[in-house]
């Protein structure tokens, strides 16, 4: 406990400098979280900006109390003094007068290598090993979904492809008074409630022509088929037809 009050007292100014810039970045998190709920048309979009706004602040809030208790632990006495070593009491044999004790350890015994033969057998040629041969194998041709929108289109992944992991989306997501664009995934091959879309990663500001538009974490889904849906809305809320594209989650 007194080494752990010590270690937070010498580096009491690089704690706040890290739990600052956590803190910083919690409030820009909130910040973004809040504006997107404001410009958000749909509930569910809504509702988890004002989920991550709510976590946001809930963190800001545990980094203001870890500052504070930080800064009482380094600076208050009733602490310091918990941190600090006692005082030895000068003795007979400790004090100023006290004569110093010699002590005498001995040199460690020296060891002399002993050379020692060693038989070493001749090596025997070895037979040359067949070279295995790799036949060449073209990779799949991704088809892109028919997107009837040439500013809204996912180009990448394809039609029906087998994807794992972080998958990159690439497309377009430019069109003229172009507000926000958002990347939905849903179960099935045909999702159709707006209840059954989940908005992957956040909602984009800036156009992309011909780019990445997202990135999928498929691992965060159970292995099946999923419909992966690009939308693009203006200034005045309209967007045209989304471009789909169905996929299969494998382990």
């Amino acid at each position: 406990m007194e080494r752990v009050l010590r270690l937070i007292a010498d580096y009491q100014w690089w704690i706040y400098l890290v739990l600052g810039l956590i803190l910083l970045f919690y409030l820009r998190r909130a910040i973004l979280a809040r504006r997107e709920g404001a410009r958000s048309i749909f509930k569910l979009e809504q509702e988890q900006a004002r989920g991550r706004y709510g976590r946001s602040v809930a963190a800001m809030v545990i980094i203001v109390f870890v500052m504070a208790a930080v800064f009482a632990v380094a600076n208050y006495p009733m602490f310091t003094e918990l941190g600090r070593a006692p005082e030895p009491t000068p003795t007979a044999t400790t004090g100023p007068l006290a004569a110093p004790t010699v002590t005498f350890t001995p040199p460690p015994p020296t060891i002399t290598p002993t050379a020692t033969a060693t038989m070493v057998r001749p090596t025997r040629p070895t037979r040359p090993s067949a070279t295995p041969e790799f036949i060449a194998t073209e990779p799949p041709v991704v088809r892109p979904a028919a997107c009837p929108n040439p500013g809204v289109v996912i180009t990448s992944p394809g039609v029906n492809q087998v994807v794992q992991g972080n998958v990159p989306i690439f497309g377009t997501a430019s069109m003229p008074n172009f507000d926000y664009y958002k990347v939905e995934v849903g179960r099935g091959a045909n999702p159709q409630a707006e209840h059954e879309w989940t908005v992957v990663g956040r909602l984009h500001e800036s156009p992309v022509t011909g780019g990445q538009l997202e990135t999928f974490n498929s691992d965060a889904y159970p292995p099946g088929t999923y419909t992966l849906r690009l939308v693009v809305v203006d200034v005045t809320g309209n967007f045209p037809e989304p471009c789909r594209v169905t996929v299969t989650i494998q382990r």
